[in-house]
């Protein structure tokens, strides 16, 4: 299983240097599921597609959005979770609109569909600088030098990094709908598996008390994590 260990609280180191999150959770839980063996194996974000595609990990856990231009290439489970994007930045910054970002320096991690809704819409609000970080601690880290001011990340991420950063505000959620779903290689015999064990986690209410788990709370009513749905 190929992932990336700066995702909280998805998939992140703890202080022992032990992988946990909601993820790692959900993968523990498929491989019991296939009766398989877990094996993580951690690389930067934007290598996780690539390592698929070239047979070096059998699937891809990541928080990863199901998108038009990805299904063209790999395969995906039914959806799991369902959430949108947002801009989080420093409090004392009173950054309040995407009309506050204009000419100011701006960052999400490469490779995500937030580096893409970035760019994609840069013209548009009239963002200043771009630059790309390799994860979510690296961008806030960014913005507490003063080197962005504002992070584009997924929601559930940055909620949950408030948590531990009063000086930190999520000023702008954006019109995304996003959802995540096990990506694997295109065509691979474990798709069919994997969506069938995805959909066993979520009628016998491992997935929900996953939910539980790292957020806190049951998940919504018709939430993919417990609703079973087609595969995209």
């Amino acid at each position: 299983m190929g992932t990336f260990a700066d995702n909280r609280p998805w998939v992140f180191r703890d202080a022992q240097g032990h992988l946990v999150g909601f993820e790692v959770d959900l993968v523990r839980a498929l491989a019991a599921e296939l009766g398989r063996r877990p094996d993580f194996a951690v690389m930067p974000f934007k290598e996780l597609l690539p390592a698929l595609g070239i047979g070096d990990v059998d699937i891809v856990v990541c928080s990863i959005s199901v998108t038009a231009e990805r299904r063209g290439r790999i395969d995906f489970t039914q959806p799991y979770y369902e959430t949108s994007q947002a801009v989080v930045v420093l409090k004392k910054a009173r950054i309040r609109s995407l009309a506050d970002l204009a000419g100011k320096t701006v960052t999400a991690a490469a490779g995500t569909t937030n580096e893409q809704w970035l760019l994609d819409n840069r013209t548009r609000y009239r963002f200043g600088p771009a630059v790309m970080v390799g994860g979510l601690d690296e961008g806030l880290s960014l913005l507490q030098t003063g080197g962005a001011d504002a992070y584009f990340g997924d929601l559930p991420a940055l909620l949950y990094s408030l948590l531990t950063r009063p000086d930190l505000a999520v000023a702008v959620s954006l019109p995304t709908d996003d959802r995540y779903a096990v990506a694997l290689a295109h065509g691979s015999a474990l798709t069919p598996r994997v969506d069938a064990a995805l959909a066993t986690l979520k009628r016998n209410g491992t997935l929900a008390a996953i939910h539980q788990r790292w957020f806190g709370s049951a998940p919504p009513p018709g939430s993919p994590v417990t609703t079973e749905l087609p595969r995209p």
